[in-house]
């Protein structure tokens, strides 16, 4: 029999969401992934099975990416928490684990702070808003991108080994960027990046997260959002700089970051 979770989680979202939601299974209290600028629920392809080990998981791909609707609003941080969470209120989820990569971690911040009765903990990998700056060029090119090879070297600046940025990675973006109305939403959402951080320091300083057990994991090499130590002060909770990383540490060291996730929500149960 399904849990309680598993079976609103299996409930979906109404089409006027706009919102691709992905039931993907496991054992535990709810936990939601929110990818990062660009991305899709793809990217959490070597994290979520460890994860559903202690977690019942659902992924969604925010509005303006992958298959949700290009339909954004203003595409800033808080507009797209206020989406997210009245995703969760339509699905009566609460107390949900919230993790999220990049955008995905800045929404998640900034949904705590605005419903702290919606999530249980928040784990943030590289969280947009709370690095030292933000690598505006790559933000800039990443809609207008065509070419494969542009596409690749971009891409690349993401990571630490180049190596992992594969050709399916490349033709999924390009793919996905092909969708009517992808490259208009992703420039505004990029727009809203790079204006956030007041928003978003504004959550991490908030007395409501002071209840929410939270977790940052960042690469050292992040080049694209690089880490903030005055920043990830101001948030407090647990944090892990991840060798050999740059922004997608889940992805470039998947085994340390699966084994910390997991750690850490497991001791949210005790």
């Amino acid at each position: 029999m399904a849990s309680d979770a598993a079976a609103k989680w299996q409930a979906g979202a109404h089409p006027a969401d706009g919102i691709a939601f992905f039931p993907l299974g496991g054992e535990g209290p709810p936990a939601l992934l929110l990818h990062g600028f660009g991305s899709d629920h793809f990217l959490w392809l070597a994290n979520q099975q460890a994860i559903a080990k202690v977690a019942d998981v659902a992924a969604l791909d925010l509005p303006g990416h992958g298959e949700s609707s290009m339909d954004i609003g203003a595409g800033t941080i808080g507009d797209l928490a206020e989406r997210v969470a009245a995703l969760l209120d339509r699905k009566a989820m609460r107390k949900v684990h919230l993790i999220g990569h990049s955008l995905g971690g800045g929404v998640a911040l900034v949904l705590a702070e605005q419903r702290p009765d919606l999530v249980a903990s928040l784990v943030l990998i590289a969280p947009a808003g709370l690095g030292r700056s933000v690598d505006r060029q790559f933000l800039s090119e990443y809609s207008r991108l065509a070419a494969p090879d542009a596409t690749e070297a971009l891409l690349q600046r993401l990571v630490v080994r180049p190596r992992l940025i594969n050709k399916y990675m490349v033709g999924r973006v390009l793919g996905q960027l092909a969708r009517p109305g992808a490259r208009e939403a992703l420039e505004r959402i990029a727009h809203g990046i790079e204006t956030c951080e007041p928003a978003v320091a504004h959550a991490a300083a908030s007395g409501r997260l002071r209840d929410v057990p939270r977790l940052v994991l960042w690469g050292k090499d992040d080049a694209i959002s690089p880490l903030s130590e005055e920043r990830l002060g101001a948030l407090g909770g647990e944090a892990l700089l991840v060798d050999g990383a740059g922004h997608l540490p889940h992805v470039e060291s998947p085994r340390l970051v699966n084994e910390k996730i997991v750690e850490f929500l497991t001791r949210q149960k005790a």
